[in-house]
């Protein structure tokens, strides 16, 4: 999917990617240190974020090693698109290795999943307020606003139906669960989680604020992408054009992968009224930061964890 996706962009663009040799060679020295610089900054946010989240479930461990287990998962869902299962399968497997236990790297990953949902709640506010400026379609802009809300609202609600008593006594009574057991076996743990986690919350709003600061350092470096071209576009038609973004690639269940993001940001950011060429050089350079830099460290982080636990 990934690779047509990927596929289909080059092609509808083919005539606007013909002209990135010329775009990408306006990109100066201090543009391309200030964009790495900006993506380091939001991998130690992501990093410190998993971090706290560990310790609000008892495993305490360094900022370093969850850095290097967010680039080594990142690198390996990379370079084999799974939705997000590889790079969730190799986490948990990479952090065992560090010496934290499956079932809590479960845990981790379960909450950030949630929190996740939450962490998108601010990208639903600026639509709404931009809709005027931009001359955004009312219906369709609310439908797509409505449509991602509603999917923050069921993940949740889910979890706090998962973590109620109600949910026992619910599942006592679905006798054709008894035929697995391996499922029954999986959610009484869970069950415990959310309740442990709630009875917690307040150790989980700090993940959570450091999840929300991710958007001003996207935003930021978007702004240099369109610098790095000589290019001066207004900080409310960039909110506007990632945060549209992110909403309809997030309806994909796919919002970073590669192919999804780059056809929708082109997309949003064309039909705010930026030339579809510069609107590709922008997204082409964005994403050359921010999907293909982080590889070669990742490889190096998957190398070192490696040889450490091998020690």
């Amino acid at each position: 999917m990934t690779v047509g996706l990927l596929g289909w962009f080059i092609y509808t663009r083919q005539e606007d990617l013909l002209q990135m040799p010329g775009y990408l060679q306006r990109v100066g020295f201090g543009s391309a240190a200030a964009l790495l610089s900006l993506e380091f900054l939001f991998l130690l946010l992501v990093a410190q974020s998993n971090r706290l989240v560990y310790r609000s479930i008892g495993v305490r461990n360094r900022l370093f090693d969850q850095l290097q287990l967010l680039l080594a998962a990142g690198t390996i869902e990379r370079l084999l698109p799974s939705a997000g299962a590889a790079g969730m399968g190799s986490y948990v497997w990479l952090a065992r290795r560090r010496g934290i236990d499956v079932s809590d790297s479960v845990k981790m990953t379960a909450t950030t999943f949630v929190l996740g949902y939450a962490q998108i709640v601010p990208l639903l506010l600026i639509p709404i307020f931009y809709m005027d400026t931009f001359h955004l379609p009312p219906e369709q802009s609310k439908l797509l606003i409505g449509i991602s809300a509603g999917f923050v609202i069921l993940v949740i609600g889910l979890a706090a139906w998962i973590g109620s008593k109600e949910m026992n006594s619910r599942i006592e009574k679905w006798a054709w669960l008894s035929r697995f057991p391996r499922v029954l076996a999986g959610i009484g743990p869970i069950h415990d989680h959310v309740r442990l986690s709630w009875r917690r919350r307040r150790k989980l709003v700090a993940p959570l604020l450091f999840l929300w600061a991710l958007y001003p350092v996207r935003i930021a470096m978007l702004w240099v992408c369109f610098r790095a071209f000589d290019s001066t576009v207004s900080l409310p038609l960039i909110l506007t054009g990632y945060s549209v973004t992110i909403l309809i690639s997030f309806l994909t269940f796919l919002p970073t992968t590669l192919g999804v993001f780059e056809l929708t940001m082109v997309g949003t950011l064309s039909a705010l009224g930026v030339a579809t060429d510069l609107a590709t050089a922008v997204t082409v350079l964005y994403r050359l930061v921010t999907y293909w830099s982080p590889i070669p460290f990742g490889l190096l982080s998957w190398w070192n964890l490696q040889r450490r636990s091998g020690a």
